[in-house]
């Protein structure tokens, strides 16, 4: 298509190899983990062709380039020493791009499941049974999600709601430690980028203010669908502990999440979790051991986050990753408002580039019908994510999100704007909209 054409002349321009899927492993790990084709060959052949490509505009789980999926077309044992080196090498990688290491004192843990078992082991293992408290800062759905986690664990918890559409500040934080300075608070917590709606929140200056004001408490950040695109140095934001997936900016499938923690804030709260199977400093104590998980860890996950990660290496990193991603934001805020679609988060500098929030202008509400909207750009390849609003506002707005990240690049967004045009043309609607 032509669509697919202009993807490749991008990345030949770019000199992005990884994205293409054309990463080579080292030697020793593409022996390590080679299938035989001719062992595959007759089941092969007796496959059923594979579905038509869809490119996911969604926050995760996102489009996976080629090489990660052949990467995981692999049996491994989950003791296997091959597997264990790749499992070994990803904690230490997940530490560099947090731009710390076990040297300085910080430990990577991986824990199966999606990002919110990470989550949940990280708060049910980081607050003492014992006199801990924590201020949960939210701006959106995934921060309230920390408030349900602690009720069902109970962590005694203090809420502190703030509005959807714009970002938490530091200067919030230290308003709200104030106002609730009697309570005994222990810990901190808020969410780096919020995927409710897309807004990115002041992690940086709220560590800097507790170190300076507040010494003595710990932070906490749910950075699952931030981490590998925005910076997050964990040391020097004074984080104490970070949450992450595997099927986010990295690129990897869903099957594993990781926390990163200040060692020493972790082993001083040690048998204080709330779960045998989320127990954090369990969970680290087994892997520095003996290398392994303590239950059946997904297996091909990792071995997918491992070609994953060589990918986010060959595109240049952080900055190489975070670059494209931008340049599919810009790219999509320009033709989305173009189209007549307004900005749930109005104020510019808010926005992340992960995902973004679309309103449909309210003269057209009543012959929005979003399920439509979806199921024909799906036909043509293209899958978006609804909104998640706030109750109070949800029934009253038409909007919808469109992620920005995962193996998408300017021209399938391009592509994406041409056929949100056509489909808002099949629907009955003028464009622009107005």
């Amino acid at each position: 298509s032509m669509a697919t054409a202009a993807r490749g002349a991008w990345l030949r321009a770019s000199g992005c190899r990884a994205a293409a899927g054309s990463v080579r492993l080292p030697q020793a790990q593409h022996d390590a983990f080679a299938c035989s084709p001719g062992r595959l060959r007759s089941h092969a052949s007796a496959a059923a062709a594979p579905p038509p490509r869809q490119l996911l505009f969604t926050p995760g789980p996102l489009t996976t380039s080629d090489a990660v999926k052949r990467r995981m077309a692999v049996d491994v044992g989950s003791r296997d020493g091959d597997f264990l080196t790749v499992a070994k090498r990803t904690r230490e990688r997940l530490l560099r791009i947090a731009e710390t290491s076990q040297e300085d004192g910080y430990e990577c843990i991986l824990m199966q499941g999606a990002g919110s078992m990470a989550l949940e082991a990280m708060l049910g293992s980081s607050i003492p049974r014992q006199g801990g408290k924590l201020l949960i800062v939210s701006n959106g759905s995934y921060g309230e999600r920390q408030e349900k986690i602690c009720e069902r664990a109970g962590i005694p918890f203090v809420a502190a709601r703030h509005p959807w559409n714009a970002p938490v500040t530091a200067e919030m934080v230290s308003a709200l430690l104030d106002k609730h300075s009697a309570e005994g608070i222990t810990h901190v917590s808020m969410v780096h980028h919020e995927t409710t709606a897309g807004v990115l929140n002041a992690v940086e200056q709220v560590g800097g203010m507790l170190r300076s004001r507040h010494p003595q408490l710990k932070f906490i950040v749910d950075s699952i669908s931030s981490f590998g695109a925005y910076r997050l140095p964990a040391r020097a934001w004074n984080v104490h502990y970070l949450a992450g997936s595997g099927n986010k900016c990295i690129e990897g499938v869903p099957g594993f999440a990781f926390v990163i923690a200040h060692r020493d804030s972790l082993l001083e709260v040690e048998g204080c979790s709330r779960s045998l199977a989320l127990d954090l400093q369990d969970q680290w104590r087994f892997m520095e051991k003996s290398g392994q998980f303590r239950f059946t860890p997904p297996t091909q996950s990792i071995l997918g986050f491992d070609q994953a990660l060589d990918e986010w290496d060959e595109e240049g990193g952080l900055e190489g990753r975070a670059g494209r991603y931008r340049e599919n934001y810009n790219i999509l805020a320009d033709g989305m408002q173009a189209l007549g679609f307004q900005f749930f988060v109005q104020d510019a500098a808010s926005r992340g580039f992960i995902i973004t929030t679309f309103q449909v202008p309210e003269s057209q509400k009543e012959k929005w019908d979003f399920n439509r909207f979806y199921d024909l750009l799906k036909e043509s390849g293209f899958v978006i994510y609804p909104a998640s609003l706030p109750p109070a506002t949800a029934s009253g707005v038409a909007a919808f999100r469109v992620g920005n990240i995962g193996q998408l690049f300017p021209p399938d967004v391009r592509a994406f704007l041409v056929e949100v045009t056509k489909v808002l043309q099949d629907m009955g609607f003028s464009v622009p909209l107005k």
